[in-house]
């Protein structure tokens, strides 16, 4: 029975084999090359997936890097007011855990966070421009105090003791409120541009000059200035 099968199947390869027909050579090529090509897809494929990782991780390393080499902090770590002078001869005082940035070559552009108080340097071609993330103020030369919280409630607070300032919201554009010595603004979330309010004692910047005015002033008035500066 097994030796009938294998002669009827040598006789069906005899009957239909035909020499050259089949190439097992070529055959064999053919095959490895449909095995090869979707691995040599998945391949490629991962490469530019590498090489563009790659790219992105060197181009926000380099872009961290410049910026940390181009960038300045100014900080007041301690519990004491710290006075910094910049290139521009700008003093900035700082309140304690107050922090001003800017990049190095562009002085006159600072972003703030925390209270300071500033005495600009006068440079009419270069206006000095302190931000922080609700308002913008632009002086050429001036005495002035910032305050930004940023607790439960944002606030910015101005307040002017010599010259001119310009305050504004950083979202609107708008040019704001132009202040002058003895005024006081406030700008709250969600408004447009700043508020005026009352000015108070020009002795609320004696943290940051230490000098303390005082003029006919009533005795509860002194005492609480006091207070508030030496914290008893």
């Amino acid at each position: 029975m097994i030796k009938e099968r294998k002669d009827n199947s040598l006789d069906f390869v005899m009957h239909f084999y035909e020499e050259g027909r089949l190439d097992t050579r070529k055959a064999l090529r053919k095959v490895k090359q449909h095995a090869k090509c979707p691995v040599a897809h998945i391949i490629t494929w991962r490469q530019r997936i590498a090489i563009a990782a790659s790219l992105l991780l060197l181009l926000c390393g380099g872009g961290y890097l410049y910026w940390n080499s181009h960038r300045q902090v100014l900080l007041a770590a301690n519990e004491k007011a710290q006075l910094f002078i910049l290139p521009d001869n700008t003093h900035v005082t700082l309140s304690p855990h107050s922090t001003l940035l800017y990049n190095k070559g562009d002085d006159r552009t600072v972003t703030l966070d925390g209270k300071a108080y500033f005495e600009v340097h006068r440079d009419e071609q270069h206006p000095f421009t302190i931000s922080n993330d609700m308002a913008r103020i632009q002086v050429l030369g001036t005495k002035f105090q910032v305050r930004g919280s940023n607790g439960s409630q944002k606030v910015t607070e101005v307040f002017v003791t010599e010259g001119k300032v310009a305050f504004s919201a950083i979202e609107t554009g708008q040019q704001g409120l132009i202040l002058t010595h003895g005024m006081k603004a406030r700008l709250l979330p969600g408004e447009d541009h700043p508020q005026l309010i009352t000015a108070g004692s020009i002795n609320q910047v004696a943290w940051a000059t230490g000098l303390f005015h005082f003029n006919n002033t009533p005795l509860t008035e002194v005492l609480a200035d006091l207070a508030q500066f030496y914290h008893v």
